[in-house]
């Protein structure tokens, strides 16, 4: 008796897990989510080949994989991607009870198709924008080194707008532009590039120097001392602070920095030699 009583219950538990995969399945193909759907269906199915009885619950479970089968057969994407490889006819999948494996199969073949062709098409889109990118850039810049500057600035913008979430993209518009001596431009692509891509020193450095030969020093300040808030603290960028302290004429800030550069190390040269200058002024 109570083995009899444990065989039921394991027939109830086993019939109420294959109605919720089903019930899962169902709810992933309506939300056009194929992999989930063929995961949750091969799920139920392969429960159902391995459970030698349902009992009652049964045909309850046999009608439920019939309505899944129907569903999934007659969903609009499921056809169409089935016709694009030739697959025409009538249902995909039709349920007969015994039958589960040969459904699993079916399912499966249909994911890994799917899988190959998306990576296929994936591939194929990934070489059309490589493909593209490097021709925007190639005209943008044979455009800037022929001085048409309004044609070269159209390509290389829109190599921003489409690829600009690239390390290094907008920074090498940036150099483009500086190269070119459209500073306010490239001012504003390595500014870009820094709220972009906050940990590109290059972009920093880069947009410092377009600041500096603008004669826009508030700006350049400004990001000098953003830099030793990100960065940190190094001999070299408190020297270089100094340097641009001194070419704006701020001498007491230019000392102070090179102070800061030989607290550091003491064997810079350059940062004694602004402070014996200030000095001997």
């Amino acid at each position: 008796m109570a083995q009899r009583k444990v065989d039921h219950n394991r027939m109830l538990a086993d019939a109420r897990t294959i109605r919720e995969n089903i019930s899962r399945a169902r709810g992933y193909l309506r939300r056009d989510d194929f992999y989930r759907c063929i995961e949750a269906a091969n799920d139920a199915l392969v429960l159902k080949s391995t459970s030698s009885a349902l009992g009652m619950g049964r045909s309850e479970v046999d009608l439920l994989f019939v309505e899944m089968c129907d569903d999934f057969s007659r969903h609009p994407r499921v056809i169409a991607f089935l016709e694009s490889l030739g697959v025409c006819g009538g249902p995909f999948l039709r349920y007969k009870s015994g039958d589960e494996t040969l459904l699993i199969k079916k399912l499966t073949a249909f994911r890994l198709k799917m899988e190959e062709l998306e990576e296929q098409a994936a591939a194929k889109e990934e070489k059309r924008r490589n493909a593209q990118r490097e021709e925007w850039l190639a005209l943008g810049r044979e455009c800037l080194d022929q001085k048409s500057f309004p044609k070269g600035k159209v390509y290389l913008r829109r190599l921003v707008e489409n690829y600009g979430d690239e390390p290094g993209m907008i920074r090498e518009v940036g150099k483009l532009f500086a190269d070119a001596g459209l500073l306010p431009e490239a001012s504003e692509m390595f500014m870009l590039a820094i709220e972009r891509f906050p940990s590109d020193q290059q972009a920093w450095r880069m947009a410092i120097d377009a600041w500096d030969a603008l004669g826009e020093f508030k700006q350049a300040e400004a990001l000098y001392l953003d830099a030793v808030k990100t960065f940190g603290g190094h001999p070299m960028t408190f020297l270089n602070i100094a340097k641009f302290y001194m070419k704006w004429h701020k001498k007491d800030d230019a000392y102070d920095y090179a102070q800061r550069a030989l607290d550091l190390d003491a064997t810079l040269a350059e940062a004694k030699a602004i402070q014996d200058a200030i000095e001997n002024r």
